[in-house]
């Protein structure tokens, strides 16, 4: 498994809940518009193309970032653990 931190930013409302839904079906929400996620490789390779789906490259921007297991620090609110969700699409 593993591990990443998924972040967009779009200026459309609809893409901008398109992206929290596939997201959130996938992993836990740190802020607005960061995620953070668990899958094999080919269930991550799958996420990015849906998210490759929605997002139009000329005004959005999506970031995923593989994280080590257990080096995730964080101090202030919304409290995040390691992940308990798998990547299910």
């Amino acid at each position: 498994m593993l591990d990443v931190v998924i972040a967009f930013d779009t200026p459309s409302d609809r893409r901008r809940w398109k992206f929290t839904a596939l997201l959130n079906r996938s992993g836990r929400r740190v802020q607005k518009s960061v995620f953070r996620l668990q899958g094999t490789p080919r269930q991550l390779a799958l996420l990015w193309e849906g998210l490759q789906r929605i997002c139009l490259p000329e005004k959005d921007a999506v970031f995923m970032c593989q994280v080590r297991t257990g080096s995730w620090q964080q101090f202030g609110e919304p409290a995040v653990s390691e992940p308990d969700t798998t990547c299910v699409l």
